[in-house]
């Protein structure tokens, strides 16, 4: 018997294609030269920041309503008359 070319069940993790988004990395005490440059890498790392904060909570909401519908397939047991 040859094998389906595909899998037979879904995958146990159904939210692997959308992984979570990583937080910047935090500059060191160092990298700052405090000279005040126009790229200053403290005001790029508050602006990534901000970023990953916006993409994670879109990630959260993302996640969250493709765990609704899973939720709402779970059947309530009926009441005894």
């Amino acid at each position: 018997m040859v094998p389906p070319p595909f899998p037979a069940t879904m995958p146990s993790q159904p939210f692997s294609l959308d992984p979570q988004p990583q937080a910047p990395a935090r500059p060191g005490n160092d990298e700052c030269c405090h000279s005040g440059c126009t790229f200053c890498v403290l005001e790029m790392y508050q602006e990534d920041l901000a970023a990953y904060e916006d993409a994670l909570r879109a990630w959260q909401q993302r996640q969250d309503a493709a765990a609704t519908p899973a939720a709402k397939r779970i059947k309530k047991p009926r009441k005894s008359a």
